[in-house]
């Protein structure tokens, strides 16, 4: 069966295992080429890979230490290396089928970290960049406001003439309409698994914490910002630390999808998560491009998001029927109530 992934990766698998030398996964693991990523600023780097004992198909995610020493500010190597460690620990402790299956847990050296997991596709985060890029080509039409338009502020252009290169970790995928209505379920069964189960809030629902696996499921990952919630009472809000500037974007949720009551109060909820996950929903049907674009900036956030609930109306058309009305109340500014029993039924 892995006859083939053998001898047409040599090469790839030579230099991809070079990468985690020293690692003791490696002992584990054949590592093959890498084929996506994911987690925050996408800092793991997902290989595909079999396990030696029973050439069991699998992915190892990779994290490069080198990755978080270009932040030069010190320590900061540390404490990223230690919440992407904490996270997969997390990932182990939180089983569930809407939950990344982790097959090895997290291994460390002097330069890597690395853990294994079920086979990985791609990140949601790599399809997406995929469909943005897509829409390069209609960028004049865009400018104008016209049918290839994404809502959301305006698209940066390069110099006249000369479109933004594919990034090179777009993936290129096209779903289907059963796909993404059996992936948002996915997704809202894991959180109502975290919430309900687990007593925690994920709080960094987006692109780049959703896998979807080479059959298709969708997984939910990325627990490096989970928060305890409140035992006595599932439905209250907690405190938590806003965005802010003076932290390594690396050790923080991804702004574009953070709700606005952990930035305008520091507190977050269950109800914090759904707001994100109704902004995952937008950018799906928006080309791929996140409604709130904030560039990690603080006042951008607080800016776009005065506009928000009118650019949620305005996407709503491309949404399928069923998913408007819980989409637009997820992923409202104010308080919110979760989806319906019927959502994505």
């Amino acid at each position: 069966m892995f006859a083939k992934f053998k001898s047409t990766n040599v090469a790839a698998a030579t230099t991809s295992q070079s990468v985690a030398d020293g690692n003791p996964i490696t002992q584990y693991f054949e590592i093959g080429k890498p084929v996506a990523c994911a987690g925050p600023e996408l800092a793991w780097r997902i290989h595909d890979a079999y396990r030696k004992s029973d050439n069991k198909e699998c992915s190892v995610f990779i994290f490069e230490k080198k990755v978080a020493e270009k932040l030069h500010k010190p320590r900061r190597k540390e404490t990223i290396t230690e919440l992407l460690k904490s996270s997969v620990k997390t990932l182990e402790r939180f089983r569930h089928p809407r939950i990344l299956q982790i097959y090895h847990t997290v291994e460390e050296s002097a330069d890597t970290l690395a853990f294994a997991s079920e086979p990985i596709f791609a990140s949601l985060s790599n399809v997406l960049a995929f469909h943005e890029s897509k829409t390069y080509d209609n960028a004049n039409v865009a400018a104008a406001g016209g049918a290839g338009a994404g809502v959301g502020p305006a698209q940066t252009q390069g110099p006249a003439g000369v479109q933004p290169q594919r990034p090179a970790h777009a993936k290129e995928y096209s779903f289907l309409d059963m796909e993404l209505k059996y992936g948002f379920l996915q997704l809202t069964e894991a959180l109502a698994y975290l919430h309900y189960s687990g007593h925690v809030i994920h709080r960094n629902v987006c692109p780049s914490s959703v896998l979807i696996t080479k059959r298709g499921i969708w997984k939910l990952a990325g627990m490096e910002y989970v928060e305890r919630m409140n035992e006595t009472d599932l439905n209250s809000s907690i405190p938590c630390p806003p965005w802010s500037n003076r932290v390594s974007k690396m050790a923080q949720p991804n702004l574009d999808f953070m709700a606005p009551e952990t930035q305008s109060t520091s507190k977050c909820s269950l109800l914090s998560d759904m707001f994100s996950l109704g902004m995952v929903i937008c950018a799906v049907f928006n080309n791929g491009r996140p409604l709130i674009q904030a560039g990690n900036s603080t006042s951008n956030y607080a800016k776009q998001m005065e506009t928000l609930d009118d650019m949620v109306h305005k996407l709503m058309p491309r949404l399928p029927i069923a998913l408007q009305e819980a989409t637009s109340r997820m992923a409202s500014r104010d308080a919110r109530p979760g989806p319906p029993p019927s959502f994505c039924s």
